[in-house]
């Protein structure tokens, strides 16, 4: 992720600080690694009522699996904006 922001930052005329690319990083990796754990995917899931999709595992869908792909996206996000604007 660092080298293709480096390939960015060197081709286009984007304004970015070192601050806002350190958090983007750790927000990043830190969120991947916790999301990554499946336990708190699947705390998520079972306390905001949706303990049924944890057990999805029918007709080529997985619930634990679409919720930590969305969380992952999230994260992204996440560390976009603060890349972009910090």
């Amino acid at each position: 992720m660092a080298a293709l922001l480096a390939l960015v930052w060197a081709v286009l005329p984007l304004q970015m600080s070192w601050t806002g690319l350190a958090a983007g990083l750790a927000v990043s990796a830190v969120t991947h690694a916790f999301f990554d754990r499946r336990w708190p995917v699947r705390w998520l899931l079972e306390h905001i009522g949706s303990k049924g999709f944890t057990e999805l595992k029918a007709g080529g869908m997985n619930g634990m699996y679409l919720t930590d792909q969305a969380l992952h996206q999230a994260a992204l996000l996440i560390s976009a904006l603060l890349i972009a604007l910090v």
